[in-house]
């Protein structure tokens, strides 16, 4: 596998090279088709030997989640396909037999079919994995702010798409001089919308000759977009409108919900939940840059969660009193 580092801004097929990740062919044949990616930080799965409940929380707060397209083959990206269904296919499975070994092995007459079945729930996913999934597709090592880490199959594809990122640092196309083809045709080429003006450059997808006028870039570095494919682009990754159920708005209701446990007591358990929940939205907010709305959201969800405490606390301590 090898490893590459993307914009998050940038997984769609105007500021990628159509070349197939995995195969590394170019051409008509490479189509570019959605993914998803779904990432959070190796540590956490520690966190499920002291308290799951605190990983699982810790591991909603921390996950990133990056969607866009990528060019893939036909063939190509139905083998990954098919694999990732295999693969979920055997998750299944391996959670039937884990529960047979178990009820297996639990009872007062253990039955070797029991370690038959235990062993074959750890040999599955592996055997699933290194026949359909392995090298088959992208696989996400990192998301930072603004950049995604890929490891794909293919090395030639791997560099395409890196030297991609730095095309528009190359020197324009044309320098202006006067001159001749060999059909007699001038070299000269004018900007397709300002004809008193010299190109140079072409626009990488639909070939129009462009001023620095009329120049896009998502970078500095980027290959430039004529005014036309900017405005195409712009329409066609237009984003559609933010969740309301999110970390901030999740964390915000249950430190709100928790000042009801003075009227309703099995509420009490909320308010752990609140304070970790919270606690990792502020900080992942002020550590990541994340918007001051959400820093708020944070803030009040904590104080309301720590009111909460404190009213029911004054509760108890009143009725335990002479």
């Amino acid at each position: 596998m090898h490893h590459v580092e993307l914009p998050v801004g940038e997984l769609n097929e105007f500021d990628l090279p159509p070349v197939c990740i995995v195969t590394g062919e170019q051409g008509e044949g490479v189509v570019f088709k959605p993914v998803k990616f779904v990432w959070h930080p190796r540590w956490i799965g520690l966190l499920i030997f002291c308290n799951a409940l605190i990983a699982l929380i810790v591991a909603l707060a921390m996950t990133k989640r990056v969607k866009g397209a990528l060019p893939f083959t036909e063939e190509a990206w139905s083998l990954w396909k098919r694999g990732q269904v295999i693969m979920g296919v055997s998750a299944v499975t391996t959670i039937a037999l884990l529960l047979t070994s178990l009820s297996l092995l639990a009872s007062r007459h253990p039955s070797p079919l029991g370690f038959l079945a235990l062993v074959s729930a750890v040999a599955l996913p592996v055997l699933a994995w290194f026949f359909f999934l392995r090298g088959r597709g992208p696989q996400v090592r990192r998301i930072d702010k603004g950049t995604i880490a890929l490891a794909i199959p293919n090395r030639d594809a791997a560099r395409a798409l890196m030297g991609h990122f730095q095309a528009g640092l190359r020197a324009p196309v044309w320098n202006g001089e006067e001159g001749l083809d060999e059909n007699g045709v001038p070299t000269r080429a004018v900007c397709a919308r300002h004809e008193d003006i010299v190109a140079n450059q072409v626009c990488p997808r639909c070939g129009a000759f462009m001023c620095p006028r009329c120049e896009n870039r998502v970078r500095r570095e980027a290959m430039p977009m004529c005014p036309g494919c900017w405005e195409l682009r712009a329409r066609v990754l237009a984003k559609p409108p933010d969740s309301l159920v999110t970390a901030p708005n999740v964390g915000l209701v249950l430190g709100l919900v928790s000042l009801l446990s003075l009227l309703i007591p099995f509420l009490i358990i909320i308010q752990p939940v609140s304070l970790v929940l919270n606690t990792m939205n502020l900080v992942k907010a002020r550590r990541e840059g994340g918007s001051r709305e959400n820093q708020r959201k944070a803030i009040v969800g904590l104080v309301a969660t720590g009111l909460g405490a404190l009213l029911l606390g004054m509760m108890f301590f009143l009725r335990s009193g002479p």
